[in-house]
């Protein structure tokens, strides 16, 4: 399969509303145009614009992104991988639950990594991809690649200041006791290579993250977290901690599983673009299967 990158840039020259001026300076129809919004494939400085009487201001970027979109309906999809977002510097995507972000030591199965790493080859044998974040193998959502070594660098060494938000949604087991909080741990590593909360800071790491209730009953929670700090398995660890464990997660105390899978997603991601600086925001919808466990 061979796929080409039909992304076009446009500099706003003068003031206008959004759909007239792409529409001049495309000749595209009114009905493409609308198709555009529908889709979600217009972005203004990097950021999704789907209102079509938006006013553009000069200098402005509008970008038309006809490999991914948001909704998921038109987006690229690559054995399970949808392209959210592609440009010369960055790739964003949606995983599927149970695939991989990288391969473990001499594995072989296809990972978020050698998919695209085949794609991005497609296109000329010297492009590479790098892996900047991880998502565990069973939660589902956003992840965002680099293009380059210059790009890997700038977001590896400057990750807590180029990422803005990090959102998840979680089926967790039981009605939670509160509607919003916030959890603060200290997270370590056994022996087991799992990991759980210490009350101790000596030679631990400061995890912090919070919620709010969005749907309960008496028997699950749906959850929105938001990470301050990205550590591994930190929102199954402590969801644990609360007492409500992410429906489906064995290793952290989920006794119930619902859906057949890790009920955790990857949302939301925000954040500073690393070559252009432009703010990127990106969301995908609660996965259906979360809603199915819920009675009404």
């Amino acid at each position: 399969m061979k796929t080409v990158n039909r992304q076009t840039e446009l500099k706003v020259k003068y003031d206008a509303v959004l759909q007239n001026y792409i529409m001049e300076a495309t000749g595209k129809s009114r009905t493409a145009v609308k198709s555009l919004f529908a889709h979600k494939q217009i972005f203004i400085d990097g950021q999704n614009v789907s209102q079509y009487n938006f006013e553009v201001k000069k200098n402005q970027i509008i970008t038309i992104n006809s490999i991914g979109t948001l909704s998921g309906k038109t987006g690229n999809k690559l054995n399970g991988i949808e392209i959210v977002f592609e440009d010369n510097d960055i790739i964003v995507i949606e995983k599927p639950s149970g695939m991989l972000s990288v391969s473990a030591e001499n594995g072989n199965e296809a990972t978020a990594y050698s998919i695209l790493r085949n794609y991005v080859k497609m296109k000329s044998s010297l492009n590479k991809i790098f892996i900047v974040h991880r998502l565990d193998k069973a939660t589902s959502g956003l992840m965002l690649f680099a293009k380059n070594e210059q790009t890997k660098r700038i977001m590896q060494a400057n990750w807590d200041n180029f990422i803005k938000h990090r959102k998840y949604v979680a089926v967790v087991c039981g009605r939670m006791k509160t509607e919003k909080g916030t959890v603060v741990s200290y997270l370590k590593e056994n022996a087991a290579m799992q990991m759980y909360a210490s009350k101790s800071a000596e030679d631990a790491q400061r995890a912090v993250l919070s919620y709010r209730v969005l749907k309960a009953d008496n028997n699950f929670s749906l959850v929105d977290i938001e990470l301050e700090t990205g550590r591994k398995n930190q929102i199954r660890v402590q969801m644990q901690e609360t007492g409500h464990s992410i429906a489906g997660d064995k290793k952290y105390g989920g006794k119930s599983s619902p859906i057949g899978r890790l009920a955790l997603h990857a949302q939301t991601l925000e954040f500073i673009h690393p070559i252009t600086r432009n703010n990127m925001r990106f969301s995908t919808k609660i996965p259906k299967k979360f809603m199915t466990v819920f009675n009404d």
